[in-house]
């Protein structure tokens, strides 16, 4: 049997492909309109939307973008034909559906609130393979998956609050594509993961530590051990116990308290270490220290 997979059966960079995933991606933005937020992710590989909706009935047309919606608000009926697939019965509260990328049909939906995820799967470059005919699997239905309904409202809340950082929604988004294929059966075996070596490790950190106020994505901090973005991964977590973007996270707050420590304003600290509000680098470093920065520098 022939299995296409998505993160390789497309060349991204195609002028082509390209120019259809933003024209798509602008379709999206405008059904969503003046009454909900619209979230580019920086890669320009999707959109994470808040919307609310009004009944709808029409026609329905995919580009290459898999789309996820998480209803938020009352339960609505939902009777939707995407492909050879077809999903009936009511969208409650807190549960999702999962629509393929490239597929035409013809959707009815009465007033909904939702959360919405359309992303380029094979961008998304610490996920799993899916295959396509697992997503269609997946669309003939509704799911109640607490980890995916969890990993999309923390994305929510963070881009409304604070934008979409690199690092976190690509950590996000694999989370929620390599979840797709455990709901459809195991996934397939991992070869044994060596930890990363002190000497990358060294190299990554050395690389890291005069960049911590910058945007810095997985692909990036990967680039810096000399790794390819998956194999580094789970290296480092292998060696760490922790994802690229939680090690990034303990970085900067390491740093940060060497900076409080140093006398330096608190303002200031967060700037240095990534954060251009105060308020979220508070609520982390307090995460992460046990107490606010104020106290901790005037502690020191």
């Amino acid at each position: 049997m022939l299995v296409t997979q998505l993160q390789s059966a497309t060349d991204r960079s195609d002028p082509g492909f390209i120019a259809a995933a933003l024209a798509e991606q602008a379709v999206i933005a405008r059904h969503v309109g003046s009454g909900g937020a619209t979230h580019r992710l920086q890669s320009q590989s999707g959109l994470l939307v808040h919307a609310r909706y009004s009944g709808f009935e029409g026609p329905i047309e995919n580009g290459p973008h898999l789309r996820i919606g998480l209803c938020v608000g009352a339960g609505t009926r939902l009777v939707q034909r995407a492909g050879t697939t077809r999903l009936e019965g009511v969208w409650r509260r807190g549960t999702l559906t999962i629509t393929p990328p490239d597929c035409q049909g013809h959707a009815a939906c009465g007033a909904a609130e939702m959360i919405g995820l359309a992303i380029v799967p094979n961008t998304a470059i610490l996920a799993t393979a899916i295959e396509i005919d697992r997503l269609h699997d997946l669309a003939s239905r509704f799911h109640d998956d607490a980890l995916i309904v969890s990993v999309l409202t923390a994305l929510h809340h963070e881009a409304d609050a604070h934008g979409t950082e690199t690092a976190f929604f690509e950590h996000g988004i694999a989370l929620v594509l390599n979840r797709l294929n455990a709901l459809h059966g195991t996934l397939p075996a991992r070869p044994t993961i060596r930890p990363l070596s002190q000497a990358r490790y060294d190299r990554l950190v050395e690389q890291v530590r005069g960049r911590l106020g910058d945007d810095l994505s997985v692909a990036e901090l990967a680039a810096a051990a000399g790794m390819d973005p998956s194999g580094f991964s789970r290296a480092l977590g292998a060696r760490t116990g922790l994802a690229p973007f939680a090690w990034l996270t303990r970085c900067r707050m390491e740093e940060a308290a060497r900076l409080l420590a140093a006398g330096l304003p608190v303002t200031q600290v967060a700037s240095r270490v990534g954060y251009a509000n105060a308020s979220k680098f508070a609520a982390s470093f307090r995460r992460s220290h046990g107490i606010v920065p104020s106290r901790w520098r005037a502690d020191a």
